[in-house]
């Protein structure tokens, strides 16, 4: 760890120096990591203990090494600060609702209805539960949207992971192998709701769904169904002699929308939850849905099958029911 000096409008906070042998790391603590000049060995290092010890972690970038930001989400990250506002200089609010969104401190709304107008529709807040007025009409194609411009999305996070660090237990090629056919799976799967893959990390994937009642349903049908099935799609379509688990969460915000491949600068606020929630809270052979997908977009047959699973992050979210094998 490094300390770097920021331009501070007032000197409220210092960013961690050289972390002290024996030190620990205490609930409120904000720990950001400069990886200027680290090799590959020593970040993996760093992240290592991070992730291990820190409650709230974050990563600096003051020379925009890194080539996927995002990818910091993935491992844990709370929080991303690229040149871009390193240079413009950063206030205390900026980490404060870093770490407000990690830790789960923004409330739920009250018992009061609250509607705002936010550029792709009307939000209705009823008591604890979000009602977001999809888009009518028919989704126009990937290619309709506008590189740069802030859209609203579903967001639907996979994993596979097993007990055991999967790539260390059968080896480099045969890992690739997986996850190439492990792709392939999801993609035709989640055909029919027109999903794009977005964003991938060596276990875990990203895709973007368009905001649109009958693409929400199709990918929640989607996703329960190769979880009932996934014993016999471990064995017969990825050909494996371990037992692994698929993990998936749906969320529902807006995001800068790019082009998959040019996604390395996005950093959003729906994006941050939807990782945290697929790594940090969503448990594998199970669908969690946060609260912000509302009830209308997943058919009413379906309904019965999740219950509330508490508070993440200050949003309401809901587990599907597990599946039992005889």
């Amino acid at each position: 760890m490094r300390s770097l000096k920021l331009n501070v409008k007032k000197p409220w906070a210092e960013l961690m120096p050289q972390i002290p042998k024996g030190h620990k790391f205490r609930v409120h603590d904000q720990a950001y990591l400069d990886i200027s000049g680290l090799s590959p060995a020593e970040l993996n290092k760093a992240l290592g203990l991070l992730k291990k010890d820190a409650a709230f972690w974050g990563i600096i970038d003051p020379k925009g090494i890194a080539e996927d930001p995002t990818a910091f989400f993935f491992k844990g990250a709370g929080d991303y600060i690229g040149p871009g506002p390193l240079k413009k200089g950063l206030r205390k609010r900026r980490f404060s609702m870093a770490f407000s969104l990690a830790a789960g401190r923004e409330k739920p709304g009250d018992s009061s209805v609250k509607k705002t107008n936010d550029t792709a529709g009307e939000i209705e807040v009823t008591g604890r539960r979000k009602i977001h007025r999809l888009p009518a009409g028919r989704f126009e194609g990937w290619e309709s949207i506008r590189a740069g411009t802030q859209e609203y999305f579903f967001f639907l996070f996979v994993g596979i992971a097993g007990k055991s660090n999967l790539r260390s237990l059968i080896g480099d090629a045969a890992f690739t192998a997986v996850m190439n056919r492990f792709r392939e799976l999801l993609l035709q799967n989640l055909r029919e709701a027109n999903a794009l893959l977005w964003m991938e990390s060596e276990e875990t994937s990203l895709f973007l769904v368009p905001p649109r009642i009958s693409n929400c349903r199709a990918t929640v049908e989607a996703a329960l169904r190769i979880i009932l099935n996934s014993h016999l799609i471990v064995i017969e379509k990825l050909n494996l002699k371990v037992p692994v688990e698929f993990t998936f969460a749906l969320h529902y915000g807006k995001t800068v929308y790019q082009a998959p491949g040019k996604t390395g600068a996005i950093i959003s606020d729906a994006v941050n939850y939807i990782f945290h929630l697929g790594i940090k809270k969503a448990d594998p052979g199970r669908l969690t849905v946060s609260d912000d997908v509302s009830e209308g977009a997943i058919s009413e047959e379906l309904l019965d099958i999740f219950k509330s699973a508490g508070v993440f992050e200050g949003i309401p979210i809901r587990h599907s029911k597990r599946f039992v094998y005889r």
